[in-house]
């Protein structure tokens, strides 16, 4: 089979972040997920590891070879991604680094299978209304994205682009607008959160609404426990999702795209 498959989709959301000294860095990713509720997402990091194992995949032999351990190395550069694996959120990583052999700085990357961190600074790009899963690849061997093309924009909150055969000066700013419009009105005036809902939050992260008054002040539970009062006029509150029972409602503040 020749060719790709591919969606068009665009981040949600941003998160920025480090990893503390001492930290496993498949726990800390795994941690991280629950805590900003992410399903669908791309990491990019920068830092050094106390130490590190990568591999890589045997294509003749259909196996990934026996990880090699590298003791306080410089990370160069870390890209993954994270989507769903057997039913099970799965960070799938790949790094480059550095350390000092026999007096001379020399450079290994691979599949990062895990790592005990000295230094990491991430970004995560994180793709809420999209949910993608693997499935074992009979070219490959690998677990790879599954029916990529197979997920509908009304299900992942992806749109069509209008005029997507547009030419001429001006039409990408118009299909641009048109889209821009298109979400702000699927946003609050459609979707109202109710008690015992969630939102997430783009500075809070992901917080259970403990009540509502009529004027559209909402009581928040704070990931960490604090409570805090919000206005959700102030927000564009878009479709929910469902989340290990819970109803998740993502929200932005007006005017931000």
């Amino acid at each position: 089979m020749n060719g790709t498959a591919s969606i068009e989709a665009r981040s949600s959301r941003q998160i920025l972040g480090r990893v503390f000294r001492g930290s496993e860095l498949q726990d800390a990713l795994r941690k991280l997920a629950d805590k900003h509720a992410l399903r669908t997402a791309w990491i990019s990091a920068i830092g050094a590891f106390e130490w590190v194992e990568l591999t890589e995949y045997d294509q003749v032999e259909r196996r990934y070879v026996q990880s090699h351990r590298f003791e306080r190395c410089e990370l160069l550069s870390m890209q993954g991604n994270l989507s769903e694996r057997d039913g099970q959120p799965f960070w799938h990583l790949h790094a480059t680094i550095s350390l000092r052999e026999d007096g001379r700085d020399v450079t290994y990357g691979g599949h990062l299978v895990d790592g005990c961190v000295f230094a990491l600074e991430f970004r995560i790009d994180c793709y809420d209304a999209l949910e993608l899963s693997r499935a074992h690849d009979e070219a490959t061997g690998l677990q790879l994205w599954a029916e990529i093309e197979g997920a509908k924009a009304e299900q992942t909150g992806v749109h069509e682009v209008p005029g997507a055969g547009a030419s001429g000066p001006g039409a990408g700013w118009a299909m641009a607008a048109e889209l821009s419009a298109r979400t702000e009105s699927t946003a609050s005036e459609d979707h109202r959160p109710e008690r015992g809902d969630w939102i997430e939050h783009p500075k809070f992260g992901l917080c259970e609404i403990e009540g509502l008054t009529g004027d559209g002040v909402c009581m928040i539970k704070l990931p960490e426990g604090r409570r805090k009062k919000i206005k959700l006029a102030a927000l564009l509150v878009l479709a929910p999702r469902f989340d290990d029972g819970r109803k998740i409602y993502p929200v932005r503040p007006r005017g931000k795209k």
